[in-house]
């Protein structure tokens, strides 16, 4: 059933035009228990130079280009480490993220967006993403984000479970519908009621990150994306 759904999904966007995906929430927790651990490994925020460093290492699926305009954003990225190895990651927006064939997903406080996971085939089954996420909790929760927005391709049955097992709650879905050549977003009532938008991006300045959209109206410059920006500035000193 599951490749007849794939294969249902796939011929959608295809030859339709037409592209959904699951929106979840999951709100975070002040008591909730902390990220559980396996031996050896520690969890940190990713420097710049982390995180180009990283990009030089196929494995890990991450583009120096990509790296650069994520911080641009003010994105953050959170890692496991087993020594000074990078194992596993997962990217955090506070604005917008890319998220499917040129498509953003705008996100506004006290939400924001997880985005780009990534685990090492030799450390999965580890529970490692849950602990990275775990906390990242923490840490955005002090700083005045209450609650993630995941968007997950209907047919990646490996990232629903992951967002099940970290507890994301389905509120609705979102998508395009592909006619002569451009996106026209859709998105249910409750995803419209948070303030998620998918929209295209048609420019992003490095300088300020600003985006050409609606989202671009509701950019905050919060403690979050201050930080990022204190994280750079420490790494070219």
């Amino acid at each position: 059933m599951r490749s007849l759904f794939m294969r249902l999904m796939s011929g959608l966007r295809r030859y339709a035009g037409i592209y959904i995906c699951r929106v979840g929430v999951r709100p975070l927790a002040r008591d909730a228990p902390g990220p559980v651990l396996p031996g050896g490994i520690e969890l940190r925020i990713l420097r710049p130079r982390e995180l180009l460093e990283a990009a030089a290492d196929p494995e890990l699926r991450l583009d120096p280009d990509f790296v650069r305009a994520a911080l641009a954003r003010g994105d953050m990225a959170f890692g496991a480490f087993e020594g000074e190895r990078l194992v596993g990651y997962s990217w955090r927006s506070f604005t917008a993220a890319p998220h499917f064939e040129g498509l953003w997903a705008g996100v506004a406080r006290p939400y924001f967006c997880g985005y780009k996971a990534f685990t090492r085939p030799s450390h999965r089954g580890r529970r490692i993403h849950v602990a990275v996420a775990l906390y990242s909790d923490s840490f955005l929760l002090e700083r005045g984000y209450t609650a993630e927005v995941g968007l997950v391709d209907l047919s990646n049955f490996a990232s629903l479970r992951t967002a099940k097992v970290l507890g994301r709650r389905r509120i609705g879905y979102a998508g395009y519908v592909k006619l002569f050549g451009r996106c026209i977003p859709f998105r249910t009532p409750a995803v419209k009621k948070i303030g998620l938008e998918l929209f295209e991006r048609d420019s992003v300045t490095p300088r300020s990150g600003s985006l050409t959209s609606a989202a671009s109206a509701r950019r905050e410059s919060g403690p979050v994306t201050k930080l990022s920006t204190e994280l750079i500035q420490k790494d070219h000193r």
